[in-house]
């Protein structure tokens, strides 16, 4: 059962009450910036999160036509429900008063601080295939630098990965004094005054349109994200060494996903929506020794399903 911290509370409370009943989820956006984008994000995965727990989903957003094809572009479901409607509510919206910028606020907890790492910085490891002495070598397709992808959590959705669309290449700029200032949410509280309260914090800076997923995704939703500080060379090398490696398994004899590995993938995202754990449970797949190529390829497909990452769409590329 997926377990929630309650924004108006702060504890942690099961997101439904019924796990076979409908239940909605409404994203509450009004502006077309990056703060929103990721409030969209986050419904969208803790709709997949939801729907692999057994849960059918109704989404819920009236987002402006901009920011709409932005959430286009990374793969975010578009709205299929209406608020007020059948079901209970969790509410998904940037937390109130987001830290004011160049301020290092950071969220206490085990969420972690400063923006999610994937190069060899964070772990101060040698990127594989490359030499102590910093020269390049040559680099096996499955193999992984042994870097931190964030704070511990992660999860899926359908069987076949979201469709990401086409990927402006532009930076997308964002409204620096906009995430400061609290959310207008229209009668969130008087439609359905029990619906639980899912805060997420403001993003600011700009970024490829390509990686905003892979690092919204690696860093804990409640912490405050500038993407100036943002490993994104990281991001574009481990999306595409995971992509390449999976297309290379995907060729290798098919076997299940290990049951100890999907019990791990399912307590990350059931545990508050822990999506940095999930791709961290992907990077000890990556390297474990135990594992068969065919069983790699089907954690990392039953993974996506949270994700919506594409990490299928090369197979069949390379030949």
């Amino acid at each position: 059962m997926l377990r929630i911290t309650d924004a108006r509370t702060g504890e942690t409370v099961d997101a439904v009450r019924a796990r076979r009943g409908l239940t909605r989820v409404e994203a509450h956006v009004e502006r077309d910036d990056l703060s929103a984008l990721r409030v969209l994000l986050v419904a969208d995965v803790l709709a997949r999160a939801l729907e692999l727990g057994g849960t059918p989903v109704a989404t819920v957003a009236d987002p402006p036509a901009g920011l709409r094809a932005r959430a286009d572009a990374l793969g975010i479901r578009r709205a299929e429900g209406e608020r007020g409607g059948a079901g209970p509510a969790l509410h998904v919206l940037v937390s109130a008063g987001g830290a004011p910028e160049g301020s290092g606020s950071e969220t206490s907890g085990s969420e972690g601080s400063g923006p999610a790492a994937f190069g060899p910085a964070a772990s101060g490891e040698t990127v594989p295939g490359e030499a102590a002495g910093g020269e390049t070598t040559a680099m096996d397709a499955t193999t992984m630098d042994a870097t931190s992808m964030g704070a511990a959590s992660m999860a899926p959705a359908s069987m076949a990965p979201a469709s990401m669309g086409p990927v402006p290449t532009d930076p997308v700029p964002v409204d620096q004094n906009s995430v400061d200032e609290d959310p207008v949410i229209p009668g969130l509280f008087t439609a359905d005054p029990d619906g639980v309260r899912v805060e997420v914090a403001p993003v600011r800076g700009s970024a490829d349109h390509s990686l905003l997923r892979m690092i919204l995704l690696a860093t804990p939703r409640r912490q405050p994200l500038d993407l100036a500080a943002a490993d994104l060379d990281g991001a574009r090398e481990t999306l595409g060494r995971w992509r390449k490696a999976v297309a290379g398994w995907a060729t290798r004899p098919s076997r299940p996903v290990p049951e100890h590995v999907r019990q791990e993938l399912r307590a990350a995202w059931e545990d508050d929506l822990d999506v940095p754990a999930v791709l961290e449970a992907l990077r000890r797949v990556e390297h474990a020794g135990d594992i068969p190529d065919g069983a790699r390829f089907e954690t990392y497909a039953y993974a996506d399903r949270l994700l919506g990452l594409e990490l299928t769409r090369d197979i069949g590329t390379q030949w």
